[in-house]
């Protein structure tokens, strides 16, 4: 058999599982290494752990639905997608009719500041006697995770940004006094431009250190405990904890 033909039976019988598969709608929005765009196409460690699902099994086919920081929790609750991953239960959700999956990864919020002008880590020891800057939709333990954005500028001021790049870049032009940022995006803009690493403070301890999981709807198409089972193999047979070190760099991982 030619090696054409080969590759169109694979292909053939690829697709034929693909459209017998039980269809998974999984949701995502731009959130440090967890989802990206990179040179305008989809990126970041929910894709790959997609990608890692559907390769393991055929019985479901994962797809990726995007959604936003503060429109995730009604998109789920309205049946937009049947989970969303890579959340901490703290986040907002805790009091939604909804089911946590077992952890995935950890993942650190650090506190950032221009060098020049920090004169040491106890600068950081009461950051609301400086001006934050945060991502709208997001949720800091400073503030007890309350999202909600009239209480955060009401209690501490904060200066709100769409996502982590904005705020980063706002930051570095002079910006607010401190920003919160995930190690994973900090880690990412190291990578791409090494000498940022010179111009930024990282305050000695996180705002917060936490556990992802998946957020699944009751009504999802697949069971709590067959995601959880998926989400093992996934660890064992495959590098999902070397792939989530790698994006970090040498900033924390858990």
């Amino acid at each position: 058999m030619s090696s054409v033909l080969v590759c169109w039976v694979v292909a053939t019988v690829a697709n034929a599982d693909t459209k017998n598969a039980i269809p998974v709608k999984v949701g995502a929005y731009e959130y440090g290494v967890v989802y990206f765009f990179e040179n305008d196409k989809p990126s970041g460690f929910t894709p790959e752990l997609i990608a890692d699902l559907n390769a393991i099994q055929s019985k479901y086919f994962f797809e990726l639905v995007e959604t936003s920081s503060r429109r995730r929790y009604n998109d789920l609750a309205m049946g937009g997608f049947d989970l969303i991953l890579m959340e901490s239960p703290d986040w907002d959700w805790r009091d939604q009719d909804v089911l946590f999956s077992d952890p995935i990864v950890v993942e650190y919020d650090l506190f950032i500041a221009r060098k020049d002008d920090v004169p040491g880590p106890g600068w950081f020891d009461d950051i609301t006697r400086h001006e934050i800057l945060c991502v709208l939709g997001f949720h800091y333990k400073f503030a007890s995770f309350n999202a909600n954005p009239e209480y955060l500028q009401d209690h501490f001021g904060v200066l709100f940004h769409y996502d982590e790049q904005q705020l980063f870049d706002h930051l570095l032009d002079g910006e607010g006094d401190v920003g919160i940022v995930s190690a994973g995006f900090l880690a990412r803009a190291y990578a791409k431009n090494p000498e940022l690493s010179q111009r930024v403070f990282i305050g000695p301890s996180p705002d917060f250190s936490y556990e992802l999981v998946a957020v699944l709807s009751k009504q999802s198409a697949i069971s709590l405990a067959e995601f959880n089972d998926l989400i093992r193999i996934v660890k064992r047979e495959g590098n999902i904890a070397q792939e989530w070190r790698d994006m970090h760099g040498n900033l924390p991982t858990g």
